[in-house]
């Protein structure tokens, strides 16, 4: 078989591998590609790709680590055969670039896929993963501008590591991040999403599943679990994710500090799990810590549903939470919380007094901060979606509810209160 004949093969195969992966249909080969089977060969063929578009193709095997830096002109994609696993990929000052289908795991290290003054990158179809090691695996946006990080599953991100570990970390120069249609899953003893970020962040239609106290380590290290935990950072979207449970953490979304202009909107917060029979996650949202020096300002939290309430050990008993600080904050930057199913608001003082408005929200354990609000039980399925007959159908404020909900379908010119719209 000659060399161009093998090349091609190479190719379909990463392709198919990619497409089962992630779901996307196959696609043909690209015709401009390089296979490489060690960092050499891949620095190479990077050499070769730089002021031109082409695929580079790792060979089944583990590689340390591979720096890609400058580059200009059409995309480069880099993606992994079956069986290739990527301790570290570095990169610097570049563009262009695609990396996925690829599994991320520890090689003699902690992995991470790192980005340093990086613009249009697509992070897709990855596995990201430390399973069965002390190591940490996750992707680092340290300072980049236009990221995409999609169809990917995090999972175990560092549960034996003993240094502190996040599934994706974020930092102050991150810039306009999508992070969507992503499966986060059995983290112990970290946050999936985690950090400060400078501007335009969305998190949309992911799924974030159990994160979980570890043993091995110290108190501090393991009794810090969120689901997505951010203190800084403007511009902030977090739109149709289903939230699953923690253990030994603050809340399921936890915003502190200077997180301006954040909208939480269409999301399902669930506060079961049927892999932890008998447990109940306590709190959602926390907006505002009371020992932060700086709260987060022009929040909004709209037409999510919260079925996630029980009461805290230090007795605070609500699904959302918001710093009593804000009582020094003038009104027109305090959040605005309406169109919600809130499972339980017993100590509504919390969310009563630090909110800029408190309109159309059903409370069903509790007390309504509105004095004709609703409270009460209320017909909806396991998953949130209401029933004909339940209260929260054709009863949000209008001009405040998106016009589609959780599951991308438009609502209708009397939009219901939650996540969900009732389909006829």
């Amino acid at each position: 078989m000659g060399r161009p004949l093998r090349l091609a093969v190479a190719l379909a195969v990463v392709v198919g591998a990619g497409a089962g992966a992630g779901g996307a249909p196959a696609r043909p080969a690209p015709r401009h590609g390089v296979v490489v089977h060690d960092a050499r060969g891949f620095v190479r063929a990077a050499a070769r790709f730089r002021h031109a578009g082409g695929t580079i193709v790792l060979r089944a095997g583990s590689y340390g680590s591979l720096v890609l830096g400058p580059r200009s002109g059409g995309v480069l994609r880099i993606v992994g055969a079956p069986g290739v696993r990527v301790g570290r990929l570095l990169l610097v000052r570049t563009r262009n670039v695609s990396v996925g289908p690829l599994r991320v795991g520890p090689v003699g290290g902690d992995a991470v896929i790192e980005l340093q003054g990086a613009q249009r990158i697509d992070l897709h179809d990855l596995v990201v993963s430390a399973r069965g090691t002390r190591s940490r695996a996750s992707i680092f946006v340290a300072s980049a501008w236009d990221v995409h990080i999609r169809r990917s599953v995090f999972a175990h991100c560092g549960d034996a590591s003993p240094d502190f570990a996040n599934c994706i970390t974020l930092n102050r120069g991150a810039h306009s991040v999508v992070i969507e249609h992503n499966r986060f899953h059995d983290c112990h003893g970290c946050d999936f999403i985690h950090g400060r970020f400078g501007s335009w962040l969305t998190i949309r239609a992911n799924r974030f599943d159990r994160a979980l106290p570890c043993h091995t380590m110290s108190r501090y290290r393991c009794g810090h679990n969120d689901l997505v935990q951010l203190f800084a950072g403007q511009w902030l979207r977090v739109a149709r994710n289903r939230f699953g449970v923690y253990r030994a953490g603050g809340a399921q979304l936890y915003l502190t500090d200077d997180v301006d202009h954040a909208t939480i909107v269409n999301n399902v917060f669930i506060g079961t799990d049927p892999q932890l029979p008998g447990y109940r996650a306590r709190m959602a949202i926390v907006i505002g810590a009371n020992e932060s020096k700086r709260l987060p300002y022009y929040a909004r939290v709209v037409n999510n549903t919260i079925l996630t309430g029980y009461r805290r050990r230090d007795g605070y008993a609500g699904s959302i939470r918001m710093s009593s600080r804000y009582g020094g904050v003038r009104l027109w930057k305090r959040p605005v919380v309406a169109n919600n199913v809130i499972a339980l608001l017993d100590t509504a003082w919390r969310v009563c007094a630090a909110s800029q408005q408190f309109l159309a929200n059903v409370v069903l354990r509790g007390r309504n901060c509105a004095r004709d609000g609703y409270v009460g039980p209320e017909h909806l399925d396991a998953g949130g979606r209401p029933h004909w007959d339940a209260t929260v159908v054709d009863s949000a404020n209008r001009d405040l509810a998106p016009p589609i909900d959780a599951s991308g379908r438009p609502r209708d010119a009397h939009p219901d209160i939650g996540a969900f719209e009732w389909r006829r």
